[in-house]
């Protein structure tokens, strides 16, 4: 049952977790709701709402683009003070949920908000047989080594930049998400050089609340280095360290239109779409 609009308090966490984890494919932490609450920029007081059964929060990218994350059961109320907080910080409202979520979707859209775009969630299963990577001639890899983030972040923004609504990252931003020790292991951090130069990276962890799975959270190959293999090698190299640490499967995220292709390449490598997440934009007049 519902109750009044707040602002969630610490002891809140675990229930939004939960609340996060309805329709989600992996299970979120309460240390994962922590984590977005101390982020840089984001204000808990002012950012997010909570009424037991539904929970909005708020981030600006720093471009007029605002998303409001929203999970659970929201009321109208909920959504309309989220929309109101975003109108105070961007003017670009964007928001979405996965399709599982029927009690969300229809309420965005009695909002104004539209679908523009999809993301989906794609998996594979470990246990079957894989290809091994081969690295294309010139290229080598390397894990991460204390003293790589800076390349590391440097490298992730740029791959990135030909994705769709490209988020330009501080270093301070990244790193908050990248470098905490909880989600940070430097054995599944995969840097592709030619020479000294970085072709390309993947970072990979755990997923936080499916630890049998391996995330590749990030996978990326520099323009010069794409069409000859560089990514599928990451990715299989990726599958074959998870393999070796016994995790059962593999999920990651991508663009369902990606414009260089990412997903035709994840299905290629054998991974299948295992949820769908509708991305939802508000024109303001």
């Amino acid at each position: 049952m519902s109750g009044a609009l707040r602002a969630p308090a610490e002891e809140d966490a675990l229930t939004v977790a939960r609340l996060i984890s309805q329709h989600s494919p992996e299970p979120a932490t309460r240390n994962q709701v922590r984590r977005d609450w101390s982020a840089p920029g984001f204000d808990l007081d002012h950012d997010a709402r909570f009424d037991g059964s539904s929970y909005v929060a708020v981030d600006a990218f720093g471009d007029g683009r605002v998303w409001i994350d929203v999970h659970g059961h929201p009321s109208p109320e909920m959504i309309e003070w989220g929309e109101g907080r975003a109108r105070e910080k961007g003017s670009r409202l964007l928001s979405g949920g996965w399709t599982s979520n029927e009690a969300l979707l229809p309420e965005l859209e009695q909002h104004g908000f539209q679908p523009i775009r999809h993301a989906h969630r794609m998996r594979i299963a470990l246990s079957r047989p894989a290809s091994e990577p081969i690295w294309p001639e010139g290229i080598g890899v390397r894990t991460f080594r204390p003293g790589d983030e800076r390349g590391f972040y440097e490298t992730h923004q740029e791959t990135f930049r030909d994705s769709w609504e490209p988020i330009e990252e501080s270093y301070d931003e990244w790193a908050h998400w990248a470098l905490e020790p909880s989600v940070l292991v430097p054995d599944l951090w995969f840097l592709a050089l030619a020479g000294d130069e970085p072709a390309g990276l993947a970072i990979c962890n755990p997923s936080p609340g499916a630890p049998e799975l391996g995330r590749v959270q990030v996978l990326g190959v520099r323009r010069t280095w794409r069409k000859r293999g560089a990514g599928r090698t990451l990715l299989l190299h990726a599958f074959a360290e998870f393999r070796h640490r016994g995790l059962k499967g593999a999920v990651l995220g991508v663009d369902a239109e990606s414009l260089t292709r990412a997903d035709r390449l994840y299905e290629q490598a054998g991974m299948y779409v295992a949820a769908r997440f509708d991305i939802y934009e508000k024109v303001i007049a």
